[in-house]
This record gives C-alpha cells, sequence and structure tokens, in this order.
C-alpha cells in the first residue's frame, strides 16, 4: 500500500471513529468506544510530538479551554459532597482533550471537519426518517417505540432526539444551503416537524435560536420575504399540529399558563423546575467560592431544598440544575463562573472574526444554541451531553485552523 493510499485509509477511518460518537449516542456508553480509540491515539501523538503539538493557535484555543474546564472541576472537587463522582468527572475531561488532538493535529484537519460535517447532517436526516416511521406506525424502524407523550426515535424511551437534532441543525443548514431550494425547504421543514413532535420545549427553543442566526446571517436578498414565508408555514404547521396532535397541544397549553403569573401556574409550566432552581441558589449561597462539586448536586439536594420542596416529597431529589448557569454555580461557584466566563470569551474572539466560515459557524451556531440561557436541558457534566458539547468544540477548533 503506497503512502497516499495509507492516507485516505486513516482519513476515512478518522472520519468514522468522529460520525461514530455521535451515531452510537442512542445505544448508551457505546459511544464511549469510538471516543476512547481517539483518546488513546490521541495519547500517542502528543506524546511523540511533546510541546511542539501545541505551536498551532487552534490547538492552544483548545487545550486552553480545557485546561480552563479541568480548573474549575478540580477547584470544586476539593472539597465536593460526592469527591468519588467529581473526580471521576474531572479526570473524565481528559479523554475529550486527546481524542480532539487527534483531528486537531491531523495535515488536513479542515478537509476532515468538512467531511465529518457533510457526513453528520446525512446522519441527522437518516434520524429524521426513523422518527417519521415511528410517528407513523408506532415503531421505528428497529421496533422500538416511543416515549410516551414524545418522539423519541432511536432513544427509544429516552427523550432526547429533540434536543440532539436541534444542536446540529446548524450543521443541516449549511450542508443543504447550497442545494436546489426545494430540497432545502423540504429538509429543514421536516426536521423542524420532528423536533417539534419530539415535545422538548429547549429543543423548539434551540431550533428557534438556530434557524433566527441563519436567516439573519445567510440569507442575502428578498429576506422580508422568506420571513414572511416562514412565519406563515409556521402559522399552518401550528395549526395542523394543534388539530393533529394532541401531545403538542398538551404542550403549548402548559406553556401557556407562563402568561398567568402566577408562580403555582409559572411551575407548573416550567414542569416543577421553579424549586430545583431556589435550591441552586440555596447551593450557590452556602458554597459560593467553589460550590458543592461536580454532579454532587444530587447528594445536596435535600440539604438545600426548603421544607415542601416537591422533588424532596416525590423523588427525595433532583438530579441536577436543569439550567447550565446555575448548575456552575451551584456545582462549581464563583471560581466556576469566572473561568466559564472566560472559556466564552476565548472562544468568541477566537471566532469573531470568521464567524460566517461555514467550517465555524455551524458548531460556533450550536454551542451558543445549547448555552442560551432559556434552555434548560442536561447537566453540562453528564456523559451524554459533555459529549455532544465537547464534539462540538473539537470541530470548532478544528475550523478555526489556517491553512
Amino acid at each position: 500500500m503506497n503512502r497516499a493510499t495509507a492516507n485516505q485509509w486513516q482519513e476515512r477511518c478518522l472520519v468514522t471513529l468522529y460520525v461514530s460518537i455521535i451515531a452510537l449516542l442512542p445505544f448508551g456508553r457505546l459511544a464511549e468506544l469510538p471516543l476512547l480509540v481517539l483518546a488513546g491515539w490521541g495519547l500517542v501523538i502528543l506524546v511523540r510530538q511533546g510541546s511542539d503539538i501545541f505551536k498551532p493557535r487552534h490547538i492552544r484555543l483548545f487545550t486552553q479551554v480545557f485546561a480552563g474546564m479541568m480548573l474549575m472541576t478540580t477547584v470544586a472537587s476539593l472539597d465536593s459532597l460526592w469527591p468519588e463522582k467529581s473526580w471521576l468527572i474531572t479526570l473524565g475531561q481528559v479523554r475529550f482533550y486527546l481524542a480532539g488532538l487527534v483531528l486537531l493535529s491531523h495535515p488536513r484537519c479542515v478537509d476532515l471537519c468538512r467531511q465529518i460535517l457533510k457526513v453528520m447532517a446525512v446522519l441527522m436526516l437518516c434520524w429524521c426518517v426513523d422518527a417519521a416511521v415511528q410517528a407513523i406506525w408506532g415503531r421505528n424502524l428497529l421496533g422500538l417505540t416511543s416515549y410516551p407523550g414524545r418522539l423519541s426515535g432511536l432513544f427509544g424511551h429516552n427523550v432526547k432526539l429533540g434536543p440532539v437534532l436541534a444542536l446540529f441543525l446548524p450543521l443541516v443548514l449549511v450542508w443543504v444551503k447550497p442545494r436546489n431550494a426545494w430540497l432545502r425547504w423540504l429538509v429543514i421543514i421536516w426536521l423542524l416537524i420532528i423536533v417539534v413532535l419530539s415535545g422538548t420545549r429547549s429543543a423548539w427553543l434551540m431550533a428557534a435560536f438556530v434557524m433566527l442566526i441563519f436567516w439573519w446571517h445567510h440569507v442575502r436578498g428578498r429576506r422580508l420575504l422568506l420571513l414572511g414565508k416562514s412565519l406563515l408555514l409556521l402559522v399552518i404547521g401550528g395549526v395542523l399540529l394543534w388539530q393533529f396532535s394532541a401531545d403538542f397541544q398538551q404542550r403549548i397549553e402548559r406553556s401557556m399558563q407562563l402568561m398567568t403569573g402566577e408562580r403555582q401556574a409559572i411551575d407548573f409550566a416550567l414542569a416543577d423546575r421553579l424549586p430545583i432552581w431556589q435550591t441552586a441558589v440555596n447551593m450557590y449561597l452556602e458554597h459560593p467560592l467553589n460550590g458543592v462539586g461536580p454532579r454532587a448536586f444530587r447528594q445536596a439536594y435535600e440539604r438545600h431544598a426548603s421544607a415542601d420542596d416537591v422533588w424532596v416529597a416525590q423523588h427525595g431529589k433532583a438530579l441536577h440544575a436543569h439550567h447550565w448557569v446555575l448548575e456552575i454555580m451551584a456545582e462549581t461557584g464563583t471560581i466556576g463562573l469566572l473561568v466559564m466566563a472566560w472559556m466564552v470569551w476565548l472562544l468568541f474572539n477566537a471566532c469573531r472574526q470568521r464567524f460566517r466560515d461555514p467550517l465555524i459557524w455551524p458548531f460556533g451556531v450550536a454551542l451558543m444554541a445549547a448555552l442560551l440561557p432559556v434552555v434548560s436541558l442536561y447537566s453540562l457534566f453528564s456523559s451524554f451531553w459533555s459529549i455532544c458539547l465537547w464534539w462540538m468544540l473539537m470541530m470548532l477548533c478544528g475550523g478555526l485552523k489556517n491553512e
């Protein structure tokens, strides 16, 4: 095998591994397998290249963000209320860093990111096909039934489909943009319908944000006309879903309780989030410097919750803060909040000059959507969501490489 052929096979292997990390998410811990393979590969590269690996600017950026994450979780783990879990989270971040080095140190890093983006866009559409089959016939292509009241596709009895599709929506938009207009409309409407039917309102907000940013950055000419068409389709789609989907109607009716202004109604609309958020604030006030420890929220919940807390009464605790800012405050304290702000500034400063680049915009917007202040999703330190966010960070830093 000549050198050119060997390089081609290596690139195909890398693309397969990075895509597999996300493709295996519906199947639990299997997503860790390609991640660990890449982490081992990255360790070999790091040992071979030594300090020379940190010379490129995009790798230094990735290293700085990793160092920030390690700093905030290490300091918070020192007196964690659940030290075993906190230290596991802290040390587990090393695998993300090593896995990212494989892509970022590759000579054709940007081209690999371009290939990965295309495959990921197709993968998301395949997930939409599977979910559509489940919506029509009650079972998806693997015979899985949906989560009650939600469309969950390959994720089975788990409600992660909507948030993942919303997170990867920017990749699909960039991939479909050069295609024919009819194909663009078909793909976008189809994907958005699946996100809506997933029933996760935070996913709806993420998707709406992504579509708005896409309209603002990528539409040239007849912008108002396109906005009018989109709003018309939105109204038509909303009316049809209201008529034919009882689950959608229920989610809208529940969300409308926010408009009453009454605390009990607002808490109902937010699925009993208010007590969790208040408890997170209590944790921060009692542990303002470095928090209760990464993922120690559940262990600290009962001792910081109010006497009439609904989660203590029903379940004994809540698993996480359901808001990333409150999670950072409660679990890593003021130190973690400041470090997080520093990391966001680093990424913003690195991307602002080239933000419209088709290999920077989709990954940057995806991270922005995940960190919207109105989004109430998964823990930043959970295995599932951290895989998604670190994956986006790897690709973003890869797109920033200067060729």
